[in-house]
Order: C-alpha cells, then sequence, then structure tokens
C-alpha cells in the first residue's frame, strides 16, 4: 500500500507570509528579547500563525544564526527531588523563558566530573547549571572548551573555578534543632540515614550537633534505613524513659513519618512522649496525624535570581547581584 506523502513541514517565510510580516519580524518575535520592539498586535499576529502552522523553529539553524544555543542544560540533582527542589525547577524554567532561554533537563542524575561534562557538552548548551562537586574546574574547562559560554554551580560553598550559588541544606536542620531547643527539649536524637544521601545525612546531624552542642545538649546517633525494621533497636531501647530522647530530628520527612509509625507501633505517643520534626515540607506530613512540624528551603525567590545571573553571565556583564541563596523556612504542626 502506498504511503501518503509527507506533509511539508511550515517555514519561517509560511508564517510570515499568514501573519503578514517580514521573516526578520518573525526571528524577532520568537527569538527572544532584542534591540528592536515588536508591539502587541504584530506579536499576537506571528504567534497565532506559528499555532496555526504549528511552525517549531529549526534549532540547528538558530544556533548558527546566532552563533550560540538558548539552552540552559540542568542535569537532573542527585538528591530525591522533594516538592520544593521540583517546584524550583518549574519556577526556573519559566524565568529563564522570561530571558529568551530554554531549560533542558539532562535526565543521568549521576553524571559528573570530566566524562559528564562531556555528555552535557554534545548537547551544546549555551550555559550549565549544576551541583558544584558534579564540576570540578577540569570538567569546568572542558565545558568551556567544548563551546559553553558560561557555567554556574551551587553548593554549600565558593567555588573558585566558576561562579557558584551558596545553598546549603545542612540550615533546615539548624533550624529544626532551633526550634526544638526553645521549646525546653534537653535530651535529643537524629537519624542519620546511609546510602545515596549518608554524606547530606552526616552534614545534617553534624549541624544538629553543632547547634545543640552550644547549649550543652547532647544528641543521640541513630543510624537507619528507611523502614520501621530499622529503627526498632532505638525504639525499643526508648521504651525505658531514662534511655529516652525529648525529641528526634528524623532528618526529612519521609524518616519522620516512618519514625512516627515505629514509635506509635511500640506505644510511645508524639509528641506526648517525643516531638518529632522532618524536613522538606511533604504535603504527607500535614495529612496525617499529628500532623509534622518540618522544615524546608523556600527556593522561589531563588529562581528569578539565577535566571538572571545566568543571562547577565551570557551577555558577559558579570554574576548578578541580585543573587540570593535559599532561606530555611519552620511550618510548626502538631508533633513538635
Amino acid at each position: 500500500m502506498p504511503t501518503a506523502p509527507r506533509k511539508a513541514r511550515p517555514t519561517s517565510t509560511d508564517v510570515a507570509r499568514l501573519a503578514g510580516v517580514s521573516r526578520t519580524t518573525v526571528s524577532y518575535v520568537l527569538n527572544g528579547p532584542g534591540d528592536r520592539p515588536i508591539n502587541d498586535d504584530t506579536r499576537r499576529r506571528v504567534m497565532a500563525a506559528v499555532h496555526e502552522l504549528g511552525y517549531a523553529p529549526h534549532s540547528t539553524a538558530r544556533t548558527l544564526r546566532a552563533g550560540r544555543s538558548n539552552i540552559v542544560l540542568v542535569p537532573m540533582p542527585q538528591l530525591p527531588l522533594a516538592p520544593t527542589r521540583h517546584r524550583f525547577l518549574e519556577e526556573l524554567s519559566g524565568e529563564l523563558a522570561h530571558h529568551g532561554l530554554t531549560m533542558l533537563v539532562h535526565g543521568d542524575r549521576e553524571a559528573g566530573g570530566v566524562e559528564g561534562a562531556r555528555a552535557w557538552a554534545e548537547l551544546r548548551p549555551a550555559a550549565v547549571f549544576t551541583e558544584a562537586d558534579r564540576c570540578p574546574a577540569e570538567a569546568a574547562e572542558l565545558l568551556g572548551q567544548a563551546g559553553v559560554d558560561t557555567v554556574l554551580l551551587y553548593g554549600p560553598k565558593a567555588q573558585a573555578h566558576a561562579p557558584t550559588l551558596v545553598i546549603t541544606s545542612a540550615g533546615v536542620a539548624e533550624l529544626a534543632t532551633r526550634h526544638l531547643l526553645s521549646r525546653g527539649h534537653r535530651r535529643l536524637a537524629c537519624l542519620v540515614p546511609g546510602g545515596d544521601i549518608a554524606e547530606l545525612a552526616r552534614a545534617r546531624f553534624d549541624a544538629v550537633t553543632i547547634v545543640a552542642g552550644r547549649e550543652g545538649v547532647p544528641v543521640q546517633r541513630v543510624a537507619c534505613e528507611l523502614s520501621t525494621a530499622s529503627l526498632v533497636p532505638a525504639v525499643d531501647s526508648w521504651r525505658d524513659p531514662q534511655q529516652r530522647p525529648d525529641a528526634v530530628y528524623a532528618y526529612n520527612d519521609e524518616y519522620a513519618l516512618v519514625l512516627i509509625q515505629a514509635l506509635t507501633d511500640a506505644g510511645l505517643r508524639v509528641p506526648h512522649d517525643m516531638a518529632v520534626v522532618g524536613s522538606d515540607n511533604l504535603p504527607l506530613g500535614s495529612a496525617l496525624r499529628p500532623r509534622l512540624t518540618t522544615t524546608y528551603l523556600d527556593l522561589s525567590p531563588a529562581a528569578a535570581a539565577v535566571a538572571a545571573s545566568i543571562a547577565s553571565l551570557l551577555r558577559g556583564d558579570g554574576l548578578s547581584p541580585d543573587v540570593t541563596a535559599a532561606t530555611p523556612k519552620l511550618l510548626i504542626r502538631e508533633s513538635a
């Protein structure tokens, strides 16, 4: 059976003809901000023609004309995407679009170093925004040699080889600990998971011990997994009031909810026998009983600043002074 002829792909000339404008005007409308003002009526006509024809600009051709792509590559974060991180990526995508830039998420969570940089460079992005520990100096150098104009990093401390947005998630543990101390708790425990999140878990445990240590408050370290079974030895020892901490920072909300279940199974009540605080503000934490007190990083203000900084770096203007570090926030509910 003969196949139907493939429908010709619409071109910018087709869009210009339907909209009643020049191809140059179509290019100005579709390629983001420029030095030529486009009135709203013209922009609407062009976009209506684009939608009617199903026109999609050819990215390679546009890259050749502009001298670089408009892609900002964001490697998928290595940590699981908590709601705040997921919301940040969505907001960052929108903010970048305001600057005529397109966010592309690279799905390999493990990519990093020189090999990761090679994989990222193959996509010919204009900029890369990633964790500092995934992009050491040699990786940043490779990206530059491959034509990537800008590398912006984020992490707990500034890096000498690339501009860095300083964000430390240990701040949520510090805030949780200060809250527990302010409620009069003087025997603390901290859950410390292993596996892929072991490094972050240690950083949060260290933050808890530093804050509590300033007031001479001991902190029991509880190694665990995301299961009630892994918590049974600790919870069994806490049946004795003399051995029981009066509050636990549970690393995050998932571990906090598992801990509350393990405590309930052992006949211990939250917060009457023991207060519990998590992190990340998972929706489930406000749905179950007792409602979970939690801390989280407010990343929303950073999305616009990160996008503006990337656009500024691409223009050669340097890092935007408006970059805002994420702010830890506390939601006080029933569990502590």
